[in-house]
């Protein structure tokens, strides 16, 4: 979401799928983890790769990796850059299916003119049926279906500029938008269903460190995207299950208060919710190493089976792989009043 200084370039293992409540810090919640196994068996599950907000950190290593290790379906949050076609093309180009939603800086001068610019067409035009915003993308190697939520999301209450939604969607309320998201969830052939969104729904914190809470400006308050909480809603109520919503935006660290990280893996009820925008996606080691990240997540019929946050050198090899720790939010999803705009 932020803005980032641009740089100069442009396996996995099965776990249990239940969760293990341990002792938390957070009020009302518990940690939970996947616990990791030591093998595989031979009906081997498929893999949802997931790359967080880009923005312009993309290095070729990044290419080998995912063609490498082919997985079933490359899932990119968005925030590759502001209107960037280039880093649009690359992407666009790899030869591994993918699915895609823009985010805000996709969006960037166009939600300052209030209209479409020659940019972000190109950057739509090049990414054609993946990018899967109101959409659908069927997985049946994993049983469920991917739905695209709103793309370009600044989060918050506000659509932002509803001309952009309008010209290209034929959308200019948060009712139309979830309704859209809604009807792909409908359309879908899978009744376990994952949302990729830029920005994630409203209902899962108002603290600055929570998964989608406000920690600029004004810090403090819950930043989630309204109508995707009430499409979920919605959703669920047709007896679709949503087994995880996968976004990003919301850097993982925070800026109020200085230095402190997100809680970026969340459990509630039977769905889970990954923040994967880890900004830079790049990192340096102690020895100098820079290593890219990416989240890989593991399915078999519909059902989550392993999650790892996963390091990759600069040859496109694996360097690192982690199980992440789920805070685990009890009680219900708070309603979505239905009349609200």
């Amino acid at each position: 979401m932020r803005e980032h200084a641009r740089p100069s370039w442009t396996s996995g293992r099965l776990v249990q799928s239940h969760f293990l409540a341990e002792s938390g810090d957070t009020p009302g919640a518990s940690d939970a983890t996947f616990p990791r196994l030591s093998s595989r068996p031979s009906d081997s599950p498929a893999t949802l790769t997931v790359v967080g907000d880009v923005h312009r950190w993309w290095r070729k290593s990044d290419s080998t990796f995912l063609e490498r290790t082919r997985p079933d379906l490359s899932l990119f949050v968005g925030d590759l850059g502001d209107e960037d076609v280039e880093i649009a093309r690359l992407v666009a180009a790899l030869p591994v299916p993918k699915a895609v939603i823009l985010g805000n800086h996709d969006a960037w001068q166009s939600f300052g003119r209030k209209g479409c610019t020659a940019k972000l067409r190109e950057v739509l035009a090049a990414f054609g049926e993946d990018h899967i915003g109101y959409a659908v993308r069927e997985v049946p190697e994993a049983g469920l279906s991917v739905i695209g939520a709103r793309p370009f999301s600044w989060g918050g209450p506000s659509l932002r500029s509803p001309e952009v939604y309008d010209e290209i969607y034929g959308i200019h309320t948060m009712r139309q938008s979830a309704a859209a998201i809604v009807d792909a969830a409908r359309n879908a052939q899978h009744r376990d269903l994952v949302i990729l969104a830029h920005n994630g729904p409203l209902g899962l914190g108002d603290e600055t460190s929570d998964i989608f809470g406000k920690d600029f400006g004004k810090p403090g308050g819950d930043w989630g995207d309204r109508d995707l909480a009430l499409a979920i809603q919605r959703i669920e109520g047709f007896g679709l299950r949503v087994r995880a919503v996968i976004a990003g935006h919301m850097h993982h660290r925070v800026v109020h208060p200085r230095g402190a990280e997100r809680r970026r893996f969340v459990r509630r009820g039977d769905t889970l919710f990954l923040n994967t925008a880890y900004v830079p996606r790049v990192r340096q080691t102690d020895d100098g190493e820079e290593l890219s990240y990416f989240v890989r997540t593991q399915w078999r019929a519909g059902e989550c089976v392993a999650i790892e946050e996963v390091w990759v050198d600069m040859h496109g090899d694996e360097r690192e792989a982690n199980v992440p720790k789920f805070v685990e939010i009890a009680g219900l999803a708070p309603v979505v009043d239905e009349t609200q705009e």
